[in-house]
């Protein structure tokens, strides 16, 4: 005959007492929302913001939430965002649900809400710089193609 498992109880040391890691969570979700609020709300470069709320940039970049767009994916429907402060100041938007990277004045267009020349760099578009760079690979390989020749 088979005596039934009994699983033992799991006993808390902090029962009634409140677990002193619920704090540590409080504390590291209210230096998270620092660090993004110092992050995406400031020119600070990324050593002082780590410095200031002395972390590491490891850390510091471990806590960095990307930022909405306010723009929906036209693949799936969900809300697009910047991954960083770089992507954001060259309109640059990633979608967390379906992973489409593109940039945002293509998004726009595909929306029909802004043309895309208005969120252009001035004096480029990117068929002109498309252009050019095909220009540009074309002629390295034609000055390689004519060193391999001269061999």
């Amino acid at each position: 005959m088979r005596r039934p498992q009994v699983q033992p109880k799991r006993i808390s040391l902090y029962e009634g007492y409140g677990n002193p890691m619920d704090t540590n969570d409080a504390r590291d979700n209210e230096l998270a929302d620092r660090a993004n609020r110092s992050y995406w709300d400031s020119d600070a470069s990324v050593n002082e913001i780590a410095a200031e709320l002395d972390l590491s940039k490891g850390s510091l970049y471990g806590m960095i939430r990307p930022r909405g767009a306010a723009i929906d994916c036209p693949e799936c429907g969900s809300e697009l965002e910047y991954p960083n402060r770089t992507a954001r100041d060259k309109r640059f938007v990633t979608c967390p649900a379906c992973g489409l990277e593109e940039e945002e004045a293509v998004i726009r267009e595909l929306a029909n809400d802004v043309p895309a020349s208005s969120f252009a760099p001035s004096g480029s578009t990117g068929s002109q710089r498309t252009l050019l760079a095909t220009a540009l690979l074309g002629a390295a390989a034609g000055i390689l193609l004519i060193r391999w020749m001269r061999r």
